[in-house]
């Protein structure tokens, strides 16, 4: 089919990916960005009509280790030698202040791995330093300004996520794979035994740790914990998938949660003593990220694939500021809705005409969900252009719909997936849409769902699959070899021995090759993916190709599971695009 007024859209990726580099720091008037430049500073960018203040500071940026203090908006480069640290600190508004702090002597010397901003018994502000020696021992040495130095030897592995000895207390994380981090709580003065909860950290306040739990298979909750008697509470707040919080910065107890439901991000304010959760008058959608919580307030960064890009705001008054960002609005006409097919749950975006095809998109995860985000870098917005709807759908194992959707899939893949392609099928039928008129486009183990899926049915067009998890018994051995707790996340969710058949283990290069002879397949791949292997795409490209059916294998040299660069941005968009409108016998006319 010909549609010559197809608008191209791939200069958004690259608009895109330039944004979301930055750094959200305050706001004053408008959003105050940050920047790394060729230079090798930190250019700070203000709004117009700033007060008091450089529009275009730089901060360098060469210390041993360069933090933002959120709590002072300062910048904090630490250089360190054999006998002291070296500290410059230097303020959104250009100034600047240095000081120093000597460190105990170390017999097999040491190397600076971390550092996070923390307050000592008195009350003051400091630095920790998380060092290690040359045998492996590692020390949390606190530092701060004309003020004698402590030293924590940690009885916990992980990393230091907060420090705050008024309260006797840090918080240590320690990374479980697939699971919920396990968070120690040590008491560097009184030295008492460390206490655990299982939970992801999120932020921590005035004697409180703010957490989110996700119990394996089931929605996430919100918990704050008491670092001083180390009780952690369960906060009753609004329905959805919790995806992240912050305390307010306004001296009370309430929380700002970002909750997704329906597949867009909704922002409540929550009060853990009274149970009160009301939501803020945030309009339209879209992915909402916590971006700053520092004195004056919070910082968020939103993306809709309708909506574009903008900054948002929550001020100490618990009032909400936005500005657009640079991704402009879509300039077309579509809609967005949230739906059911059945038991599966999707996000369709349709174009003001009767669409002349469908992109079933499938999101990675699989424990992840489909959101109204700027979904591959804003191709849906070439694709609406084109008069083609996309289905975002959040098959069966997705979260954010419970615990029994997210089971369903669990060593059933072939069944519940059946399902769920089935009733996108019927759904684009409705439109009048044949399935010879549907792709399906996926990345990481979506990129595998999107060859599973021309498996299952043999009418669909084809698939485009971005860095596929193709084979689930070499993956999971290679993640449990790096981290034994994979072994029992693959083991509860896929069929991985060794002696199971490939169509019994599901996601195996030979029977994920078995597509039908008139379905189009392409494979993109980066030869430097530190997630999924290119090497098993090729096992089934060549699998396909014995068996002479229609695959296209496109190696990306350079390229990571995901685009690093602006030269990969664009080559990665290039290279779904063209493989997506060649399955689709699309021809824009660009």
């Amino acid at each position: 089919m010909r549609l010559p007024d197809a608008v191209p859209q791939r200069d958004v990726a690259q608009v895109f990916f330039t944004e979301r580099g930055r750094f959200f720091l305050s706001w004053d008037t408008g959003p105050i960005l940050g920047s790394v430049q060729e230079d090798g500073t930190l250019h700070i960018e203000r709004p117009v009509g700033a007060e008091g203040a450089p529009a275009h500071a730089r901060i360098p940026l060469d210390g041993d280790a360069v933090l933002f203090v959120e709590a002072r908006e300062a910048f904090v480069a630490v250089h360190m030698n054999d006998t002291g640290v070296a500290v410059v600190e230097t303020g959104l508004r250009g100034d600047s202040e240095s000081w120093t702090a000597p460190l105990p002597p170390s017999e097999h010397g040491r190397t600076l791995t971390d550092v996070v901003h923390g307050w000592d018994q008195d009350g003051d502000p400091c630095l920790v330093l998380t060092v290690e020696d040359g045998v492996g021992t590692v020390a949390f040495l606190q530092i701060g300004p004309g003020k004698p130095g402590r030293t924590h030897r940690p009885a916990s592995p992980g990393q230091l996520v907060h420090w705050d000895l008024r309260h006797d207390a840090a918080v240590i994380r320690e990374d479980r794979g697939p699971w919920d981090s396990r968070l120690h709580l040590e008491r560097p003065l009184s030295l008492s035994a460390p206490q655990s909860v299982v939970a992801r950290w999120a932020d921590g306040r005035e004697g409180r740790g703010l957490l989110i739990e996700t119990p394996s298979g089931a929605g996430s909750r919100l918990l704050v914990w008491d670092l001083t008697s180390s009780s952690p509470i369960r906060v009753a707040g609004p329905a959805g998938h919790v995806d992240d919080a912050r305390f307010l910065r306004d001296g009370s107890e309430r929380v700002l949660t970002v909750v997704t439901a329906d597949g867009s991000d909704t922002l409540h304010v929550t009060d853990p003593q009274s149970k009160e959760s009301a939501p803020l008058p945030l309009h339209g959608t879209g992915r909402i990220r916590i971006r700053a919580a520092g004195p004056q307030g919070i910082g968020m960064y939103r993306v809709s694939t309708l909506q574009g890009s903008s900054w948002i705001w929550l001020d100490l008054d618990v009032n909400l500021h936005q500005t657009q960002g640079e991704v402009p609005p879509y300039g077309g006409e579509a809609a967005l809705s949230h739906a059911w097919y059945g038991r599966t749950p999707v996000l369709q975006y349709l174009p003001k005409r009767p669409p002349v095809a469908a992109v079933v998109s499938l999101h990675g995860g699989p424990e992840a969900l489909e959101r109204d985000e700027l979904r591959w870098d804003g191709l849906y917005r070439e694709l609406l252009d084109a008069g083609v709807a996309v289905i975002g759908l959040n098959y069966c194992g997705s979260t954010g719909y419970g615990p029994d959707h997210t089971r369903r899939a669990w060593k059933s893949w072939t069944t519940a997936f059946q399902e769920d392609v089935d009733s996108c099928i019927a759904a684009a039928a409705a439109w009048g849409i044949a399935p010879a008129d549907i792709a399906l486009l996926g990345g990481s183990f979506g990129g595998a769902l999107a060859l599973l899926g021309c498996v299952l049915r043999e009418d669909l067009a084809g698939a485009v699959a971005s860095a596929p998890l193709i084979d689930i018994r070499r993956h999971a051995e290679q993640a449990a070899a790096a981290d034994s707790s994979y072994r029992e996340w693959f083991g509860e969710r896929f069929d991985i021995a060794a002696s199971a058949t490939p169509a019994q283990r599901v996601f195996d290069p030979k029977h994920l090759s078995t597509t039908a002879p008139g379905q189009r397949v392409f494979v993109v791949h980066g030869s430097e993916d530190e997630v999924t292997q290119w090497q098993h795409s090729k096992l089934a490209a060549d699998e396909a190709a014995r068996q002479e059916l229609p695959w296209t294998l496109v190696i990306e040299a350079g390229a990571g599971h995901v685009p690093n660069t602006l030269d990969e941005v664009e080559n990665r968009y290039r290279n779904i695009r063209s493989a997506l409108l060649d399955v689709l016998g699309i021809d824009t006319g660009a």
